[in-house]
């Protein structure tokens, strides 16, 4: 009985040891006096540093098969918030091939943004890529001009 009892007492002893080192571990680590103030400051003087670079937004709608608007004039260098509605029953999205750039495939009623710099002066073109749309016309022309 008397083993049993001992036993007992270790396995408590051990399983307690346990809790309390493994709780120990996870605890984050200490910062040493004025190291969060230095942290705090520094993030400050950057975001009081950082210029906010206004973007033009444009909203554009698909549907089976087009876009509204179907063209597009762009200043080179302008920031743009493209805005791609889907008001189709179809999944459609928006791709400029030439830039490298194009909203997610999104189904009716949803909304995806992409942002961009307008390149230099050029005509792009503007497509859906969901197989067979491009070809039933789904597709606009993006000029930029200097």
């Amino acid at each position: 009985m008397k083993g049993i009892i001992l036993i007992i007492i270790i396995l408590l002893v051990v399983i307690g040891g346990y809790f309390i080192f493994s709780t120990n571990l996870v605890q984050a680590p200490q910062e040493t006096p004025g190291q969060g103030e230095e942290k705090s400051e520094e993030v400050i003087g950057e975001v009081s540093e950082e210029k906010v670079i206004e973007a033009r937004e444009i909203t554009v709608s698909g549907s089976e098969f087009i876009f509204n608007p179907s063209s597009i004039t762009l200043k080179a260098g302008e920031m743009v918030r493209l805005i791609f509605t889907n008001k189709g029953s179809a999944p459609h999205d928006l791709r400029i091939e030439e830039l490298g750039i194009g909203t997610k495939v999104i189904r009716a009623g949803e909304t995806d943004t992409i942002e961009f710099e307008a390149p230099s002066s050029g005509e792009y073109t503007f497509f859906c890529s969901v197989p067979g749309h491009r070809k039933a016309g789904m597709e606009g022309k993006l000029e930029v001009i200097e």
